[in-house]
């Protein structure tokens, strides 16, 4: 009798959880894309970006670094990869050593993010004879912000960026509960909440933007561009989504897909991964694209967040393809959750990792 509940038990199906209905409603899916908008953004940024690389070129030491540090932080530096790069190797070269904490913190982030050998030896001049940093840079509240930003990208072994972490975050909350004004207030709190390092370029140029406007030193070029590339990239993504959603209505069936129907999609999709392509079937995007119109009533409605998985990896214009093919991945991976969580039986769920595991 035990035996023939357990059985029973096996093959009952769980009762199917309701999920509230996308937040996103019809907003992409009757998108209207207006190529004479994307046109003008185009033609205006390109002259901007004409201006901007000019005085890229001419920018020398401590500006040039803010320069670069600007971009990189309103989503430009796309752009201006050759130039930046060109400008990193001969600050690299020249070995300068600068006698303020910001300029020497900056040098050593960017160089670092850049992929160049930087010691963090370059510190050593803001240490005691304890090597621990001196109570004097805790006033240098520039200094500290760029100290706390380059400690998050060190390396084990490297004490003193560990000990810089506790050290600038103690001061710069303490300053910042004070009398820190806008934008370096903006970019303190920021910070604090969400270290650039860990942030998503895209969203971190978007916050950065409104921080930059408010600065008395700002370049309104540059400003400009960054605004105008940002709305050139937000149409660029509705755009995209849109064809995400009308694609998925192409194929639609009355039906779920069957568990059995999705193993040779899982297969494809791990493969895909497994060899970091970006290249699945034709087979395998109709299949996604019936699972992305609805017809699996258990799963979850997640495209647009499936999608934002694609932008925060590469935001930039020529990666469409990529995020496209990473929201379709997502999306599978989003339905074979559901799948276990919300539909398949213990018998089906068992069936299932057998051919996920092989």
């Amino acid at each position: 009798m035990a035996s023939i509940l357990s059985s029973c038990r096996r093959d009952i199906r769980p009762p199917v959880t309701v999920f509230s209905p996308s937040m996103w409603g019809d907003t992409f899916s009757t998108f209207s894309f207006d190529e004479q908008v994307q046109e003008k953004y185009e033609k205006a940024i390109e002259t901007l970006k004409q201006e901007v690389r000019s005085k890229l070129v001419e920018a020398t030491s401590g500006k040039l670094l803010i320069s670069v540090d600007t971009l990189e932080r309103l989503g430009l530096a796309y752009h201006f990869e050759t130039e930046i790069e060109e400008k990193l190797e001969q600050i690299y070269n020249e070995d300068q050593e600068f006698d303020d904490l910001f300029t020497t913190a900056l040098r050593f982030r960017l160089l670092r993010q850049h992929q160049y050998q930087v010691s963090c030896s370059v510190f050593d001049k803001f240490t005691d004879e304890a090597n621990k940093l001196k109570e004097m840079v805790s006033s240098d509240v520039e200094g500290l912000l760029s100290l706390y930003e380059a400690a998050h990208i060190r390396i084990r072994g490297e004490d003193i960026l560990e000990e810089a972490v506790p050290f600038t975050k103690h001061h710069l909350t303490r300053r910042h509960m004070l009398s820190l004004e806008s934008p370096l207030k903006d970019k303190v709190k920021r910070a604090l909440v969400h270290s650039l390092h860990r942030g998503v370029p895209i969203i971190e140029a978007r916050v950065y933007i409104s921080i930059y406007e408010k600065d008395d030193s700002r370049d309104e070029i540059i400003l400009k561009l960054a605004k105008l590339n940002f709305n050139y990239l937000q149409n660029m993504y509705k755009e995209e989504l849109s064809e995400l959603y009308r694609g998925s209505d192409l194929y639609c069936f009355p039906r779920p897909y069957m568990i059995y129907e999705m193993l040779p999609l899982v297969k494809d999709i791990r493969c895909c991964i497994y060899t970091n392509k970006y290249t699945l079937s034709a087979r395998t995007y109709k299949c996604l694209s019936v699972i992305m119109c609805r017809s699996m009533p258990y799963a979850r409605d997640k495209l647009t967040e499936c999608y934002l998985w694609g932008v925060a990896f590469h935001f930039e214009p020529q990666y469409s393809y990529v995020r496209k093919a990473v929201a379709k991945a997502v999306k599978m991976v989003t339905v074979i959750d559901d799948t276990y969580d919300n539909y398949a039986t213990l018998n089906e769920a068992q069936l299932f990792t057998d051919v996920l595991e092989r």
